[in-house]
């Protein structure tokens, strides 16, 4: 065998090895989150209720006719790998109380950032308490001084998602399109990761509130959680070798 029929045979064998390298490493991979931070916006003229360190969550409209809506956020990025493509997001969420009929809820992008004080509603919590410094209520986003554009939150029109949700149980929202854009948006962008916000029907004469198990809930089985299944980036010390093999053969 001549000298460049064996160097052109090491090289093919460098490139399958560094193919396969790179292929091997590169696995789905599958994780649950549990929000950093939870909330629930509680209509209200003076803006001055919130439940942020409370047990649970509430979205749609009360029995007094008060709208009541859920905020969540998922650290996406500190939990998959950065480079990674998301390819199936999942919300899923427990409810502890509230109407038994079922009624659409809607999962919407929220675009400002809000937060989670100290506030504790008491009993069954679906009246909210004073908001504590910090916290997210009907009008502030950081009570008592930074607001919302729009009262009850700033959020995409657009739902990320639709589900029918009924009586006390768990309840998913399935994998769509936009939530698996909103979650990959989220990994990419952290800074500008606002979270989602549910909504339910707030125009229905009978009420359609739910209630929500939340992140500080204290049956940890029971609370929020967003499943995404992804594909992290090949490592890169293969790429850098095929790269670099590649660019030898071209030279020859």
């Amino acid at each position: 065998m001549s000298q460049h029929n064996r160097a052109g045979g090491v090289r093919h064998g460098l490139i399958a090895i560094a193919v396969a390298a790179i292929t091997s490493g590169v696995h789905a991979g599958v994780v649950t989150i549990v929000p950093g931070r939870d909330n629930s916006l509680f209509e209200d003229a003076a803006g001055s209720l919130s439940n942020g360190a409370g047990q649970y969550l509430f979205a749609g409209r009360t029995l007094q006719g008060l709208a009541r809506r859920t905020l969540l956020r998922f650290d996406v990025s500190g939990q998959v790998p950065a480079g990674s493509t998301i390819t199936s997001a999942s919300l899923t969420l427990h409810v502890s109380r509230g109407v038994s009929s079922i009624v659409p809820m809607s999962v919407h992008r929220v675009s400002a950032d809000w937060g989670e004080g100290a506030s504790d509603a008491v009993d069954e919590e679906g009246t909210g308490i004073d908001a504590e410094p910090g916290d997210a209520t009907w009008l502030n986003t950081f009570y008592p001084g930074s607001t919302w554009t729009n009262p009850g939150g700033d959020f995409l029109s657009t739902p990320s998602a639709i589900a029918n949700i009924g009586g006390v149980g768990f309840w998913t929202w399935g994998s769509t399109s936009s939530l698996i854009a909103d979650a990959q948006a989220m990994l990419d962008q952290p800074g500008s990761n606002f979270g989602w916000m549910i909504l339910g029907d707030e125009f229905d004469t009978p009420p359609t509130a739910k209630r929500f198990d939340s992140r500080e809930n204290p049956e940890a089985s029971f609370r929020p959680v967003l499943r995404l299944e992804y594909i992290p980036t090949p490592g890169t010390g293969a790429m850098v070798m095929l790269a670099g093999i590649v660019a030898a053969r071209r030279r020859r």
